[in-house]
């Protein structure tokens, strides 16, 4: 069965619709008995919708480089739920 780490790792091309069926079944079954991934994948579907809906501006230098420390913190911080 699919664990949550692997989950995230195919999520972007999941909710793009760019995976295999096989795969897609895999995560809609663990997203079935997940709630932490279930919130996860909510989360990140509505954040991409208000950055489509956001006007376009590029982000000056300094803050985009501060953006990206913090992801890279967040993300090597992250425990993914074992199910």
């Amino acid at each position: 069965m699919m664990e949550c780490k692997q989950l995230v790792t195919l999520l972007s091309e999941f909710i793009d619709g760019q995976l295999p069926a096989h795969l897609c079944q895999e995560i809609q079954a663990h997203i079935a008995d997940c709630a932490p991934c279930v919130a996860f994948v909510n989360t990140l579907r509505k954040t991409i919708q208000m950055c489509q809906e956001l006007p376009h501006h590029p982000l000056p230098d300094e803050m985009k480089n501060h953006l990206k420390e913090v992801l890279q913190n967040e993300w090597s911080n992250w425990k993914p739920h074992a199910s």
